[in-house]
């Protein structure tokens, strides 16, 4: 790190609480040495900020020294950053990060267009004007419908990317993060139980599975792990990690499963069978609240955990306790799973297979269950001012009739991540706005930048050069997220029956000629207004972020500068049970009301699941069935490969960098090699079949492609089975792309065909290339 940059000092999640074992273990930093801290050198004052790294919204305490960030921290008592009132507030590795990013020398502080095939310095008004006179004709041209909004995670924060260019430009295509990341369990849930905000009630339940779910370091807020860690000690909770790779919530768990790759969903079943044959589900929710069980109990009358044991590697008793545990603790019991079953060829089915499990025992909404959370209600700031803001997009259309992707052909995704770079080559998607994200790190990477390339316009909002960045024909320097404004209501936290915002103006001016988002998007509206002859300006009449949100939080009479004072505010009290209607019946925000074990009423999915030949109640899938993926029963490539998020690092686009790296090198006792990238972390028994020892660099060869890492020889990962870490090679954290991007191993067929979801398994073969560095 170079003189310049601050010194970050200061608590993080696992320091100072039960978790500090792991911290020990995983290369973690502890609570800061306060007298570590600068010695103050002029005016000094501490500001709130949020975290947005992993969309989580933690409440920040920045001290600024000289109108420069020189140290974080979380908020107290803080509904994300915090267990709850009156509680320590912490931020992890990736928010810690976010001085070195905004202090990065890899930053792009100017705008930049594209002049004679050479992306070239300009200023803000020659940048704008250059997009506006694109845009203008690209619409003319070839019509909205040809430009694709690719959405990043700041996207749910800051809504004027929406509002400007689907509201008003009227482009309905897009791609999120349903088909990058959470796509099988987000659309299985939303069939089943209607989609809200569901998430655990952790810190009241009593016995928690972890499933594909690394909630001790990938977390959507620091209250996540905090309150697991509360359940363990206030309630005697059991926690279950079912996952292949020894995570830091293996390390916490009372039981570590370490699965099969991809068999989850015949656990699932077998854990079923064991419910239901043992009688042991709640009977009057299941009778009451839910459609299909029928179908579901048919569906798990032969799937034995003897059954499920051969498939998945977990002993037949093992199921049986695990099945009985969660049962006998409901409804203060609960099952969540994420990208570990999301990123399968079989994701979809297995989800539907877990979540029918939170409906058979009747934990729905219910303390220590999962729960519906929802965000405080605020005002609509158009409203104010009787702006009624048009709906220029039609419905998204299928940009073409792909017969061979059944989630486009029957409506459910209009188009995914893998099939953008697809549709581009046949002329259906024309060009791309991106805000914050980095497409080529989520899959098929060859195809997108060969896309990119052939894409007409591409505009990007971001804060590093990228892959993509380096290849668009606009690009706008994005403030960090310390260096704007930010409002967020919310749901799920460390107040389980609380709504709740937070928000905060930007701590620090932007660097060089960085702009906070809606400064970029007024500027672009209301340069399109007069090159289109529109009103569109009208829509951005605030002359801030700060001015918009101040007349949002009306509804709850609040200012903006009252809330960044206190950084966060509790709106109103959240029921359980909010799928009851008045009279007691079901009211589900589903099609028909209920809590669907049998998805035969979701008409567009009925219709895939009969052309597939599938089930629409529970079932199992595995993996190398036809329309499911990939078999690693081929001598050529016999390892199943996946790429992974950890604590330092968990998000390509987000990638932190310095600091994070090293974090992430020691944990493994790998920081003394000489090598800034990813590691491929390989069981010794699969290591010492092809002579690789900790710190080679080997080639990972697929069917499609071969990157080269360094090897990580490891037992917390089951053998057969090698992982390595997101978002490294030619990224914004390391400018000479130290590591591999791990997705030059997908390709357009690597996708889960219900939801379009990326797939990340591959069968791969291992290959020693030379000694360590």
């Amino acid at each position: 790190m170079s003189s310049e940059n601050p010194t970050v000092s200061r608590r993080t999640f696992l320091a100072g609480s039960a978790a500090a074992a792991v911290a020990a273990t995983a290369g973690c930093t502890g609570k800061a040495d306060r007298s570590s801290e600068p010695t103050p050198s002029g005016d000094r004052e501490v500001v709130h900020g949020n975290c947005w790294i992993c969309r989580a919204e933690c409440g920040q305490e920045i001290t600024v020294e000289d109108g420069r960030a020189i140290n974080l921290t979380g908020v107290d008592g803080h509904p994300k950053a915090s267990a709850g009132q009156d509680r320590e507030g912490t931020l992890c590795s990736k928010g810690m990060a976010q001085l070195e990013k905004t202090y990065n020398p890899n930053r792009i502080t100017r705008p930049h267009v594209r002049k004679d095939g050479e992306l070239t310095a300009v200023s803000w008004d020659e940048a704008i004007e250059y997009a506006a006179e694109k845009l203008a004709a690209f619409h003319q041209e070839h019509g909205p419908e040809r430009l694709l909004r690719y959405q990043g995670y700041p996207i749910a924060k800051h809504p004027w990317h929406n509002l400007l260019f689907k509201n008003l430009y009227g482009a309905p295509l897009k791609v999120g993060r349903k088909t990058t990341c959470h796509g099988p369990f987000s659309t299985s849930w939303e069939w089943m139980s209607g989609y809200g905000r569901e998430w655990p009630d952790w810190q009241n339940s009593e016995y928690m599975i972890a499933w594909g779910r690394n909630v001790m370091e990938c977390f959507r807020g620091q209250y996540e792990p905090k309150a697991i860690l509360d359940a363990k000690e206030n309630n005697d909770a059991t926690l279950v990690c079912i996952d292949p790779r020894y995570t830091k919530t293996a390390q916490k768990a009372d039981k570590w499963i370490p699965i099969k790759p991809r068999t989850d969903g015949a656990l699932a079943l077998a854990m079923a069978n064991v419910i239901i044959e043992e009688d042991r589900y709640d009977e009057a929710f299941v009778e009451n609240h839910t459609h299909g069980f029928e179908a579901y109990r048919e569906a798990v009358e032969d799937k034995t955990p003897e059954w499920a044991a051969d498939i998945t590697g977990v002993g037949a008793d093992e199921i049986r306790e695990i099945a009985r545990g969660f049962a006998d603790a409901a409804p203060s019991s609960v099952v969540l799973p994420w990208t570990g079953l999301t990123f399968q060829q079989n994701g979809f089915k297995n989800c539907q297979n877990l979540h029918a499990l939170n409906g058979l025992v009747g934990n729905i909404d219910r303390e220590g269950g999962t729960r519906q959370w929802k965000s405080a209600s605020l005002a609509d700031p158009h409203e104010k001012y009787d702006l009624d803001v048009p709906s220029n997009h039609e419905n998204a259309p299928n940009p073409a009739d792909y017969d061979d992707y059944p989630f486009q052909k029957h409506g459910i995704r209009n188009v995914s991540h893998n099939l953008v770079p697809r549709a581009v080559r046949d002329g259906h998607i024309k060009g791309m706005v991106s805000n914050w994200s980095s497409p080529p790190k989520s899959g098929n990477t060859q195809e997108w930048l060969e896309a990119i390339e052939e894409m007409e316009l591409v505009i990007i909002v971001d804060a590093f050069w990228d892959s993509d960045s380096k290849r668009a024909d606009v690009v706008f320097p994005g403030a960090s997220q310390i260096e704007q404004p930010f409002l967020k209501t919310g749901g799920d936290s460390s107040y389980s029956t609380k709504t709740w915002v937070t928000g905060s103006k930007a701590a620090i001016d932007p660097i060089g000629d960085c702009k906070p988002d809606y400064q970029i998007y007024k500027l672009l509206a209301e340069a399109l207004a007069e090159e289109m002859d529109t009103d569109w300006d009208k829509y951005f009449r605030w002359e801030s972020g700060e001015a918009y949100w101040d007349d949002q939080l009306d509804a709850i009479d609040m200012s903006f500068d009252e809330l960044d004072t206190q950084s966060f505010a509790i709106v109103s009290d959240l029921e359980y049970e909010q799928w009851k209607g008045e009279d007691g019946e079901s009211d589900f925000d589903t099609v028909n009301g209920k809590f669907n074990f049998d998805l035969d009423v979701v008409e567009k999915y009925a219709e895939l699941a009969e052309e597939m030949g599938a089930s629409t109640a529970p079932e199992w899938h595995p993996p190398d069935d036809e329309h499911y993926g990939e078999t690693t029963d081929d001598d050529d490539y016999p390892l199943l490969y996946n790429d992974v998020f950890v604590e330092q690092i968990n998000r390509g686009h987000d990638q932190a960098i310095g600091r994070s790296v090293k974090a992430y090198q020691a944990r493994y006792d790998m920081e003394d090699q000489g090598y800034d990238g990813n590691l491929l972390h390989i069981n010794p028994e699969d290591a010492a079949k092809r002579g690789i020892q900790s710190g080679d660099m080997v080639r990972i060869e697929s069917t499609d492609d071969e990157i080269e890492l360094m090897a990580h020889v490891y037992e917390g990962i089951r053998p057969g089975r090698v992982v390595s870490l997101s978002g490294f090679g030619d990224t914004s954290a390391h400018p000479d792309g130290a590591g591999a991007n791990t997705m030059i191993l997908n390709r357009e067929r690597h996708v889960e065909p219900v939801t379009g979801m990326t797939a990340r398994n591959h069968p791969v073969e291992v290959e020693k290339t030379g000694g360590g560095n």
